[in-house]
């Protein structure tokens, strides 16, 4: 009876991506993931805490966005995996890595939803850039699910700047 050895998925083996390009693209990857945590609990606070004659659709639309947020996070975090590292699970972490910053006591309707197209802005900014990143490296996987990512994201800031009209 013969018995073959498995080798161990890795970048170069099974992958076929190039290592230091790959290295690079996992901290633009956390950089990303620590963004999605901050805005996502920003957004939870909006939902909590937003007042107003428009309560009912806002609170609705900031908890449509904040699932969605959370789905992104879990993928985003289990692709870092895939490809071979660890994605940051602190939120020491992700403030410290963040473009985001802490939104607190903010409930005006207008002002949530200012801040949420600002920061689906930025989010989407720093995904593009993880994005092209990811197809210089090769990365399809990677660079397909942040594209799908910010289209949809792209499509929501939309809806959030016609609330604005």
């Amino acid at each position: 009876m013969t018995t073959t050895s498995i080798k161990r998925a890795t970048l170069s083996n099974h992958l076929n991506l190039d290592e230091s390009q790959m290295k690079k693209l996992h901290g633009m990857m956390n950089d990303v993931l620590s963004d999605y945590h901050v805005f996502y609990q920003n957004v939870r606070g909006f939902h909590w805490n937003v007042k107003g004659d428009d309560f009912f659709t806002l609170h609705e639309k900031f908890e449509e966005l904040y699932t969605q947020l959370y789905q992104n996070i879990d993928d985003l975090a289990e692709r870092i995996i895939t490809i071979g590292y660890q994605p940051l699970h602190s939120y020491s972490d992700y403030i410290s890595t963040s473009i985001h910053k802490e939104i607190t006591n903010v409930s005006g309707e207008e002002e949530t939803v200012d801040q949420v197209i600002n920061g689906l802005g930025m989010l989407i900014s720093s995904q593009r850039k993880a994005a092209e990143l990811a197809g210089e490296a090769g990365d399809i996987a990677t660079e397909d699910m942040l594209t799908t990512f910010v289209a949809d994201l792209e499509k929501r800031m939309w809806m959030f700047t016609m609330y604005k009209k």
